[in-house]
């Protein structure tokens, strides 16, 4: 058996046969192996597992709500006006999600069309957030929002924001 003559930085001149560095570098390999391993399971399946978790909200839902308008709106100065809303998730991928929002007011035939992304939370995979591109072009003074939710119950629970107009209501989606 062969063996080489090492100096320890404190302890002074040694001697390692091959066999034990053989041994001290495949339990170095181990080691290594072991600490990357878990990262590399959390990187590629632990993503796809977490990524199936979210729900499935694909298609069209609907709803009709109340939505308050603050004192100084052009046209609804301190009222409340009932309002349909169709939100289309027409595309998602894991806990993204691509929307198509129609709404018109009930006295009215014309719908308004604005689009907007939205992702679920990744630690509450039930609640979700969808923030509007922007301004309607079909009507000028609409505002664009934010929505903020959860899904439960093969509902979607929405909040709406309209931080430009003060804007503000809560509606109940149910899928068509």
């Amino acid at each position: 058996m062969k063996t080489t003559e090492y100096r320890h930085r404190y302890y002074g001149p040694y001697r390692k046969s091959t066999e034990i560095k053989i041994t001290m570098s495949i339990f170095k390999i181990i080691r290594t192996v072991s600490a990357i391993a878990p990262l590399a399971f959390c990187s590629t399946f632990g993503y796809a597992a977490f990524a199936n978790t979210f729900p499935d909200v694909r298609g069209t839902w609907s709803g009709s709500y109340q939505v308050a308008f603050p004192n100084g709106h052009p046209d609804y100065p301190d009222q409340s006006v009932s309002t349909s809303m169709e939100l289309e998730v027409y595309k998602q991928e894991g806990n993204l999600i691509w929307v198509i929002n129609r709404w018109r007011r009930n006295n009215s035939d014309d719908w308004v069309i604005e689009y907007g992304t939205g992702t679920f939370d990744l630690d509450e995979q039930d609640e979700l957030v969808i923030a509007e591109k922007e301004e309607s072009p079909e009507i000028p003074g609409v505002n664009t929002g934010m929505f903020i939710g959860e899904y439960e119950k093969g509902a979607l629970y929405l909040n709406y924001i309209g931080v430009d107009g003060g804007m503000t209501f809560s509606v109940e989606l149910r899928k068509r």
